[in-house]
């Protein structure tokens, strides 16, 4: 037992020290659009389409469509794809067109097979865009007045093909912040190491190397469609970037608390894993040993363990702390850590389990088989 206590201090100490070192290096290259930063680029501004699949958001997308129209930004499209919406999300839209001539409504009433909502949803928009530029992004996110003259015309700066942005989204009670918190870390971290990326909230991409690698066909029923698209560009050889907002630079309110996140979490986690039980097996397993062993090892074990697993804490509170000058987070966030990370493991199997018990996953009222998700993966 002292052995494998052993062992799992080395492995902690050695993943969060090594982690938190390119961490710091890793941020130094990303950049970070600040709200109130007025210094535009220099340049042409070419026309983007900006594609907002829509299904029962009438809370929200008055406000997402006004705040992107008055954007100061030159030439911009703004193209709403209501899918099969029962509430008054339509009747919103008819009277925004009235009011917006820049403003395309498409209504969607009938899914076709082998298509996920919104992919499809997405999919119908494109090909209404003229835009150079095409911006994927959700009926729940809001714009700070200058993001899209930062944010494209920092990709037309860099020479990217396709640039995503995670978007500002702490909000709520401590517990649900905490937990966005890890899940921000989380995210970020994943890109440092695989290098590519796809944020929901904001996608932008050059029309053409959409339609070179194949658009949202190639992706019809991937439930994580935004990281799926993110890899399908990297993949295909073109360049990405990834971009870290200000408080309010770009917001959303992904889930209203943290029992809806984590059932909103059911669809997606074990897509993720490519449907595959070993890979959540091995995600859980690696998580209990770097995110929760080290704040219960402080405790128990060795004198040598213990002090491995102070090393990998320290390591940890020193990411949480950065985090918390960048961003509205606190650094006492860091006490939620292994919480957070148990969360989120319940979530990805909760998400396995329901996946096969049912035989496949439930979004918006559709049913869709794991055969026919992944035939099509």
């Amino acid at each position: 037992m002292d052995i494998l206590i052993m062992a799992f201090a080395i492995i902690s100490a050695s993943y969060w020290l090594s982690i938190s070192v390119l961490w710091f290096r890793y941020l130094k290259t990303l950049p970070v659009f600040n709200i109130n930063d007025c210094s535009y680029f220099e340049t042409n501004y070419p026309l983007v389409s900006v594609i907002i699949p829509a299904c029962n958001e009438e809370e929200s997308i008055e406000q997402a469509v006004r705040q992107l129209i008055s954007q100061d930004y030159p030439q911009l499209e703004v193209i709403v794809v209501n899918d099969r919406s029962t509430d008054n999300t339509g009747v919103v839209l008819e009277k925004l067109k009235v009011q917006y001539p820049q403003l395309k409504v498409i209504t969607i009433y009938n899914l076709p097979p082998n298509w996920l909502g919104k992919n499809h949803a997405i999919f119908r928009g494109v090909k209404e865009a003229t835009g150079e530029w095409l911006l994927f992004t959700d009926a729940d996110v809001m714009f700070s007045p200058k993001s899209m003259k930062q944010t494209v015309g920092y990709a037309l700066e860099h020479k990217l093909d396709h640039f995503t942005i995670a978007p500002d989204m702490y909000y709520g009670g401590v517990f649900y912040r905490a937990f966005l918190a890890y899940f921000a870390f989380a995210l970020t971290a994943t890109v440092m190491v695989t290098k590519k990326v796809g944020v929901g909230s904001f996608n932008l991409v050059k029309k053409s190397v959409y339609n070179e690698i194949g658009g949202y066909e190639i992706i019809a029923t991937q439930p994580v469609d935004d990281i799926s698209f993110g890899r399908l560009v990297v993949n295909k050889g073109y360049k990405q970037g990834f971009g870290l907002p200000s408080k309010g630079f770009i917001t959303v309110k992904w889930y209203k608390n943290l029992f809806a996140a984590l059932k909103g979490f059911e669809k997606n986690l074990f897509a993720s894993m490519n449907y595959k039980v070993s890979a959540v097996i091995g995600l859980c397993i690696y998580s209990l040993v770097t995110n929760v062993y080290p704040f219960v090892g402080l405790f128990f074990g060795s004198v040598w363990a213990r002090a491995l697993c102070g090393i990998s804490l320290l390591s940890l509170f020193a990411v949480y702390n950065h985090l918390s000058k960048l961003f509205d987070i606190s650094r006492s966030y860091v006490l939620f850590h292994p919480i957070s990370a148990l969360l989120y493991l319940s979530a990805v199997i909760n998400s396995t389990v329901k996946a096969l018990s049912r035989g496949g996953i439930e979004w918006r009222g559709t049913v869709y088989s794991l055969k026919e998700l992944k035939n099509h993966k």
